[in-house]
């Protein structure tokens, strides 16, 4: 199936003021720039990162708007068990009594390396933040999910071009693993009344990620993340039947 454009996409058909947004990697870049523009859409953003301090500022960030505080959750991808994740489903469940928005944003890099020169402990790790942490995720929060009324997980993902690429090694590997994820994942739950899955390809944009891959690159040639925020805001709040097991890219804002 082709990636469909955003702008190609049905209007809306809900909002997110009181709505429950866990956003994973929301300490910087695209999760950071969503979290706040969810905010600003009326959403509690529960903000799932390894950086606290980057988290703070992000919680600052929300507030000095006006927007309600969100729930601060550190924890580190890469070293979480299946019994963290449990606790967290159990702390959302007690504080807010559902989840209505999932999105799946955090990701590990790795090394840029020919794949018989890959260090199996950094290929392991990088696959643990990439792919395991988020199946562990739709494990724990799928009932939260459920019993919300936007029933939305958002992935992201990237494109077909790096996933076949020389040298993209467990990057490109693992989002290629993730994207099979996030489509086994929607047609076990494709039923009109259950979970709404999508995946998004943001257009190349100024991250950490991306500087660390591009070093060389013109930052100027790429979208900021609070340009493409919008687009994911529009997609969670499309309805089921407009997007449901689509995969969705944002154009290039340059």
């Amino acid at each position: 199936m082709k990636n469909k454009n955003i702008k190609d996409a049905a209007s809306a058909g809900a909002t997110l003021d009181g709505a429950v947004v866990f956003i994973t990697g929301a300490s910087k870049g695209i999760g950071y720039a969503v979290a706040l523009k969810c905010a600003e859409e009326g959403a509690t953003v529960i903000a799932c990162g390894r950086d606290v301090i980057s988290l703070e500022l992000l919680s600052d960030a929300i507030v000095k708007k006006g927007y309600s505080r969100p729930s601060l959750l550190p924890i580190n991808l890469a070293n979480a068990s299946a019994e963290d994740y449990k606790k967290v489903a159990s702390h959302i469940r007690e504080q807010f009594g559902k989840l209505d928005v999932l999105i799946l944003n955090a990701a590990m890099l790795g090394e840029l390396t020919p794949l018989v020169n890959y260090s199996s402990a950094l290929w392991k790790e990088v696959f643990q933040v990439n792919v395991h942490s988020n199946l562990l995720m739709l494990q724990e929060f799928r009932q939260l999910l459920l019993e919300s009324e936007l029933k939305s997980v958002l992935f992201t993902l990237e494109s077909e071009q790096l996933l076949k690429a020389a040298h993209w090694g467990a990057y490109g590997s693992s989002k290629a693993a993730l994207r099979s994820v996030m489509r086994m994942f929607a047609a076990e739950n494709s039923a009109i009344d259950q979970i709404n899955v999508m995946g998004v390809i943001p257009p190349p944009t100024k991250t950490n990620i991306r500087a660390t891959a591009y070093p060389a690159e013109d930052q100027s040639s790429l979208a900021k993340p609070n340009e493409i925020a919008k687009d994911y805001v529009q997609l969670l709040t499309l309805h089921n039947t407009a997007c449901h097991g689509e995969i969705f890219k944002i154009e290039n804002l340059s």
